[in-house]
């Protein structure tokens, strides 16, 4: 089957998810009612893991091997932390099937994309971020509707043709997401204040919070909504982050500069009790809040 004939769509592709996690577990889920489920496999890095995939119909089957897993798969995802994707892209680059749809679910995208421009040219890929995720880890975590009417970006590379893009598109679409295309060096810039730093900025309030319950441990038990929802994704899977935040250093650290900026605006403010000022500062935020927090 030549995959990038547009006469075949997601139904007619055996489908390989590389890793059960989350992500890649709740994907499989979710395509499970929009594809012949038995085209649907796995690559795990445990046996056990694998074992259960199959006996709760996750998949079809599993491997442990990735080149066998992936031989004869028509489109492969990668749904691994991002740091392990770019290694199995460089790694394993000559076990795709010829023909074979590459993509991706890592939170960055401009190395990722610069792995997949390395490809052989016999195999197409395409870049791809669902906008979406829990704090918690692991296949035991999964969900059908995890992807939901969330936002999925795509992102071409050099090994993207058209029927490449619109096979990924139609993937995203099938979990139940809304696409949205970016290339890479955006999706960075963007990311960075939409979810990373918010993950830095969780990390921190945590860690102060910590720091402050050394002299007065009370601090927890008037904790409310309030800290719950804004250090919630201090809870993320450690390893995740960490590829994340290295692979999107310098774009979250611009975010954080300009966060820090507003925050010093807000302090000094709050130092000479500018009761005018507070007020448009904190009207603005609200105000810009309610304006965009139906797109969440």
């Amino acid at each position: 089957m030549n995959v990038t004939d547009t006469r075949y769509g997601l139904r007619q592709q055996s489908l390989c998810i590389v890793g059960l996690g989350l992500m890649g577990a709740s994907l499989a889920m979710a395509l499970r009612d929009h594809m012949d489920a038995g085209r649907i496999s796995a690559v795990t890095r445990r046996e056990e893991t694998a074992r259960a995939a199959v006996e709760r119909r996750v998949v079809a089957a599993a491997d442990t091997d990735f080149a066998a897993g992936v031989a004869q798969a028509d489109m492969v995802v990668l749904a691994a932390p991002v740091r392990t994707i770019l290694v199995q892209l460089r790694a394993y680059r000559s076990a795709f099937k010829p023909g074979a749809v590459i993509t991706d679910l890592g939170s960055t995208k401009s190395e990722i994309v610069q792995a997949m421009n390395e490809l052989p040219e016999n195999v197409h890929a395409v870049g791809s971020h669902p906008m979406c995720g829990k704090e918690v880890t692991g296949m035991d975590a999964a969900e059908a509707g995890l992807y939901r009417s969330k936002r999925w970006v795509l992102t071409r590379t050099s090994r993207t043709d058209e029927a490449s893009f619109a096979l990924v598109r139609e993937l995203a679409e099938a979990a139940g997401a809304v696409t949205l295309e970016l290339d890479a060096a955006r999706h960075d810039m963007l990311v960075a204040f939409a979810s990373h730093m918010p993950y830095a900025l969780s990390t921190a309030l945590v860690t102060a919070t910590d720091q402050a319950s050394l002299n007065d441990p009370a601090v927890w038990q008037v904790t409310a909504s309030g800290f719950r929802d804004t250090s919630r994704v201090a809870a993320s899977d450690v390893t995740m982050m960490l590829d994340i935040l290295l692979t999107n250093g310098d774009a979250v650290v611009n975010a954080i500069r300009d966060f820090q900026f507003s925050l010093d605006q807000f302090t000094a403010m709050l130092e000479r009790s500018d009761e005018e000022g507070l007020r448009a500062y904190l009207s603005a935020a609200a105000a810009a809040r309610k304006r965009n927090g139906a797109n969440w």
